[in-house]
């Protein structure tokens, strides 16, 4: 998966990826609930991607420790990039 890639559940809400980040080989998605226009609502969580065999699921994190964990890694992530969008002005 890529960030913008848009993720629809088994309940068919959809989600919008809005930035990757890898722990310990394991893969986690930052992401946003869309509605029909693809307009961001106020719905973020956090998915855990897992691959089978090439058969890719994703699996919503609840562990509050990964979710301290990862959330961390998001927020510098988003930081590094501000930083560079204002470097380039």
């Amino acid at each position: 998966m890529n960030k913008e890639d848009i993720i629809t559940l088994e309940d068919n809400v959809e989600y919008m990826v809005l930035d990757i980040a890898t722990i310990n080989q394991e893969k986690y998605l930052f992401c946003v609930e869309i509605d029909e226009e693809e307009m961001p609502k106020n719905n973020y969580k956090y998915f855990q991607e897992i691959n089978e065999s090439n058969n890719i699921f994703i699996e919503e994190v609840e562990d509050q420790d990964v979710i301290e964990a990862i959330s961390a890694i998001f927020t510098a992530n988003h930081l590094n990039n501000i930083t560079n969008e204002e470097q380039d002005v």
